[in-house]
């Protein structure tokens, strides 16, 4: 019998191959080592690939940055359709965001981004290149989170979702530090209260006071027959 060899890879299956292995280390490096400890060079060593395959795929730290946030996005927007459909009432997928949002951002990958986000802040070329992506990727998150509260026929105002998402982002980040692991979820169940409240509240803002005021809604006084 006449074996036939495998097909020889292209250069653009090699080169996915070799993007894939860079996103890993770049993901495990910042979650371990945070965003200034984290160069092309330790990257490479890390997944194993030259550095001329390194600077082939990202010529500088802030391209490998950009690819990590940009490609741990794609990933979570995949996780949260998942995790979202397996509640079959509108509502209760709305509600439930906080603690979906707590699973996927809570990640290595989710720690990852926020330090690339923080690393931002002394990186000028990297606040530069990010900051569109980043109001790109609300922007699109923002959609998201409104085809769940439209099924649910409940509007949630953007300062809600702001809410929500950075608070959860700066829990992950408490979870590495916290006495007792889990801690944090406490907080992430309050804030699926704290959304349970704010959808049934009027949130305007304060234009005076620079705030916010919340005007309830005022159910009708009960009267016995």
């Amino acid at each position: 019998m006449t074996q036939t060899k495998p097909p020889r890879r292209t250069q653009e299956s090699r080169s996915a191959e070799t993007r894939a292995r860079l996103l890993e280390a770049a993901i495990q490096s910042l979650y371990s080592r945070g965003y200034s400890a984290t160069t092309t060079m330790a990257v490479a060593a890390d997944a194993k690939v030259s550095r001329g395959a390194m600077l082939h795929q990202f010529p500088t730290k802030v391209d490998m940055m950009l690819f990590v946030v940009e490609s741990v996005y794609a990933e979570e927007m995949v996780l949260y359709r998942e995790m979202l459909a397996a509640f079959d009432d509108p509502k209760e997928r709305l509600l439930s965001l906080p603690e979906v949002m707590w699973k996927v951002l809570s990640r290595p990958e989710g720690v990852a981004v926020l330090e690339v986000l923080q690393g931002a802040r002394s990186d000028e070329e990297l606040n530069r290149r990010l900051k569109p992506l980043q109001i790109a990727i609300e922007k699109d998150s923002f959609i998201a989170v409104d085809m769940v509260a439209e099924a649910a026929g409940i509007p949630v105002p953007p300062v809600m979702k702001r809410l929500i998402v950075w608070s959860i982002r700066g829990l992950s980040v408490a979870e590495l530090t916290a006495e007792e692991p889990g801690e944090m979820v406490k907080s992430v169940r309050l804030l699926r209260r704290l959304l349970s409240y704010g959808i049934n509240e009027t949130i305007e803002p304060e234009p005076a006071a620079g705030g916010f005021r919340v005007r309830g809604r005022i159910k009708p006084k009960e009267t016995n027959p």
